[in-house]
């Protein structure tokens, strides 16, 4: 077979008569760098380079003084490049360097024997040859010659290629997604990220939802439920009141219906307990009514009313309190609050009423007689609001009050010894509204299905869409080569919620040394 070199685009074979010598030497010349410092025992290694590879070619053209002339201007012709140009050897065809001319080209023409000797330098600036196609591994082709494309249970690509080279290569990666993502992690040697693995495919939004609305004999029984899990009220300013009596649906609201006369105060509580939302959470900002009935008809009747809000470790957050201790005409409502020691504490004072009229002093608007009893206790943020008569008593809790959640009611209604209880006490209406009720919206992900990504190894580029999009790029991660070898792995990662895997193409030219 005859033996030719092809430089960019010409047959150089042609223009002459022959090759006699080609020095191509063995890989380029290595650099190696010492330490300036001498020791007894030599220098300290630092590191070590590849130089430019030079190629020399030498060839013979026989013929008179005119073919010479002709070769001269022909080969200058070809060899004359401003950039490195392919140069391929016929030995050699599925390689290619990137050259170009070096130095002083030589011909001698010996007039006597009519043949002419030349020599070629060519100057390889990379020091290396690539292959003279790109290889490409994608899921068509997957199994081939070029490597594997596995498809991972746990959202993640296996990818296999096979760098059939002496040199590391950097692979343009092509990444099609078939379903949203917010990330892709690419790991080999190194871990390149791109988007934001912290991105939600969906996001939480809240709007005002009533979630308790109960007036009927139906609406208490179905959710409010005794109280099993208390054995006692919350302290207040007496001791925990026991759960020794029953409550019930009765006339027209919850009632005390069995009395115990065990201790000084003796109750029965219900339990409500407060839903959460869609998104799995309960009420953080909450807006509480409530309708109750609290008049005697003697006025040795005694009783107490309490209203607990409590979070998810049932420790009350705050608590609305009607109390007649004894004989007369004298009761008060009460505002609780939970202390730093883990107490109810009261807020805002006591306010007094008529526990006959349901009538505040100097008032003339009764409050809790059978057509009104209307109360309400808000919580937004980190501020608890009661009212009465229509005015606001405000309490900040304090910075973690903004996260606390509303979990459970607890109603106490409660009799003393010795005393007939309050002929007329009862809840008679509940409403909760849940003013940050939580659903999710779909998020519109970073990356699309069909959207095209291209990580440029090489150029350390990313480009999204046919944009330059180096911003997607996460500090801290990075580009990387891959090494020769057979089954060199690259694991590629994506949002866990990400439906599907995404379609992959590595592309790269093999890097002979």
């Amino acid at each position: 077979m005859t033996f030719s070199i092809n430089f960019n685009g010409y047959d150089i074979s042609a223009l002459i008569s022959g090759f006699t010598a080609i020095d191509r030497n063995i890989g380029s010349s290595w650099n190696n760098i010492l330490s300036d410092s001498v020791s007894r025992y030599g220098q300290t290694f630092l590191r070590s380079s590849l130089s430019a590879k030079t190629i020399n070619i030498s060839f013979i053209k026989s013929g008179v003084p005119g073919d010479w002339v002709e070769i001269r201007e022909q080969l200058a012709k070809v060899l004359d490049t401003n950039e490195p140009a392919p140069l391929i050897f016929s030995d050699e065809p599925n390689k290619v360097w990137y050259a170009l001319p070096d130095g002083a080209q030589t011909l001698s023409e010996n007039i006597t024997s009519l043949l002419a000797t030349g020599t070629i330098t060519f100057l390889v600036p990379k020091g290396y040859a690539e292959s003279v196609d790109t290889k490409t591994l994608n899921n068509d082709n997957s199994g081939g010659e070029n490597g594997t494309i596995i498809n991972n249970a746990d959202n993640s690509v296996s990818v296999l290629i096979n760098n059939n080279g002496t040199l590391p290569i950097f692979p343009t990666i092509k990444i099609t997604p078939t379903a949203e993502s917010g990330f892709f992690g690419i790991a080999g040697q190194n871990v390149l990220e791109i988007g934001n693995p912290d991105e939600a495919d969906e996001k939480r939004k809240t709007k005002q939802t009533t979630i308790a609305d109960f007036k009927t004999q139906s609406d208490f029984d179905t959710n409010f439920v005794d109280a099993t899990d208390r054995t006692t009220s919350w302290e207040t300013n007496i001791s925990p009141i026991p759960n020794n009596s029953k409550l019930k649906w009765k006339t027209d609201g919850i009632r005390m219906s069995t009395f115990s006369q065990a201790a000084t105060w003796n109750a029965g509580i219900q339990r409500y307990d407060v839903p959460k939302d869609s998104t799995g959470q309960y009420p953080v900002n909450w807006h509480a009514q409530f309708n109750t009935f609290f008049i005697q008809n003697n006025a040795r009747q005694a009783g107490r009313f309490q209203l607990y809000f409590c979070d998810e470790n049932k420790q009350p957050l705050a608590m609305f309190e009607i109390f007649k201790g004894g004989a007369g005409q004298n009761a008060e409502l009460i505002f609780w609050l939970i202390g730093g020691d883990n107490k109810m504490h009261k807020f805002g004072g006591d306010k007094p009423f008529n526990a006959s009229t349901g009538k505040a002093p100097g008032g003339v608007t009764s409050l809790f007689d059978v057509a009104h009893g209307g109360q309400a206790i808000i919580k937004q943020g980190n501020k608890i609001s009661f009212y009465w008569k229509g005015v606001a008593y405000s309490y900040l809790m304090g910075n973690a009050g903004s996260s606390t959640k509303l979990a459970y009611v607890y109603v106490v209604e409660a009799s003393r010894q010795n005393y007939p209880v309050i002929n007329d006490m009862s809840l008679k209406s509940f409403k909760l509204t849940n003013l940050n009720d939580g659903y999710m919206v779909n998020v519109v992900n970073k990356y699309q299905p069909n959207d095209e990504i291209i990580v440029n190894m090489d150029a350390k580029k990313i480009i999204v869409n046919g944009q330059g999009a180096n911003s997607d790029y996460i500090t801290g991660s990075d580009f990387f080569s891959i090494p020769a070898g057979e089954n060199q792995k690259i694991d590629i990662v994506y949002s866990s919620f990400t439906t599907s895997p995404p379609k992959i193409e590595f592309s790269w030219k093999e890097r002979i040394l």
